[in-house]
């Protein structure tokens, strides 16, 4: 019984690191040009709502990856827009792109979150 429940564990350890190694990764300098284009896009913050309120990229939707109801309220998103997912650093972000990707969503993930952002001097709104 032990083993069968340390190989599901393997199991589903494996399934999730594949799901997030898939992830596609930009940096915020690619991020910030293709926000500039016309091609519709989502632009989503998967910090809390304190990390939110305390500074954000501009038009910015804000979904908590961590609260529950997030499965939920990602399906309110256009599954015809890319959708551009940051975080504080770049882990949260990652796991939330590899959910919106199993969802059917084309998900990139902001390598270095906004701490990334902010260091190449791009704006914020508070």
């Amino acid at each position: 019984m032990r083993n069968l429940i340390f190989f599901l564990f393997f199991l589903l350890s494996s399934v999730v690191s594949v799901s997030a190694q898939d992830v596609v990764e930009w940096t915020p300098a690619q991020i910030s040009a293709k926000l500039k284009t016309a091609t519709p896009s989502v632009i989503l913050d998967v910090r809390t709502q304190g990390e939110y309120s305390q500074g954000h990229l501009a038009k910015a939707v804000n979904m908590d990856v961590n609260a529950p109801g997030f499965d939920q309220k990602i399906q309110t998103l256009d599954k015809k827009k890319t959708i551009y997912v940051y975080c504080a650093a770049g882990v949260r972000s990652r796991k939330a792109a590899a959910i919106l990707k199993q969802k059917g969503f084309n998900a990139v993930s902001m390598s270095g979150g906004i701490q990334s952002w902010t260091a190449a001097g791009l704006p914020v709104v508070k």
